[in-house]
């Protein structure tokens, strides 16, 4: 049972460590987008977002504007 808890645990660790980090960068894109006058991809490419990643993060930015 020890184990158990600890995969939950790190688990749980670990999406908040995903989650953190995707908040962050959405953060990035916004202040890149306002204060640059970048487009959203132009944002994305200059903080080296994979392009497979760049729909997701598309879709966030329009659902949280």
């Amino acid at each position: 049972m020890c184990n158990l808890g600890m995969a939950v645990e790190l688990k749980g660790v670990n999406r908040g460590i995903a989650q953190g980090r995707e908040q962050s960068l959405l953060e990035s894109i916004r202040n890149l987008m306002k204060n640059l006058k970048l487009s959203a991809e132009q944002a994305m490419d200059a903080l080296g977002i994979p392009k497979d990643d760049q729909a997701h993060y598309a879709a966030m930015l329009g659902s949280n504007n």
